[in-house]
């Protein structure tokens, strides 16, 4: 599994906007080949920065994906709103920690990539 990082800079004025397109087309998305999940955050301290992240199954099926023209397509419809660029980072799992009541954090799971 990846998981891939989407940082957006939006216009000042356009976030409640872009809040809205974004919901709309995160759920045109989950039925793509190797999409296993995605959620949408804003920053706290920085009102206009906007991530989605999302799991893919491999780096292929989010390849495929970000190269597609549906995915372009929807670009065009985000660029409107955008100061700049989208910024991607791809993640692959190495390590997971979950927390346990009165126990310090240790890994639960390793992968190999």
């Amino acid at each position: 599994m990846i998981k891939v990082i989407i940082e957006r800079h939006i216009a000042e004025g356009l976030e409640k906007a872009y809040q809205e397109k974004i919901r709309a087309l995160m759920l045109q998305i989950t039925d793509r080949p190797g999409f296993l999940k995605g959620d949408a955050y804003r920053d706290v301290h920085h009102p206009n920065h906007f991530y989605v992240i999302s799991n893919w199954e491999n780096i292929e099926c989010w390849e495929r994906w970000q190269s597609s023209p549906g995915r372009q397509q929807l670009l065009g419809e985000l660029a409107p709103f955008m100061e700049s660029d989208e910024k991607c980072t791809v993640l692959a799992l190495k390590v997971s920690y979950e927390a346990q009541p009165a126990k310090y954090a240790r890994p639960t799971q390793t992968y190999s990539y």
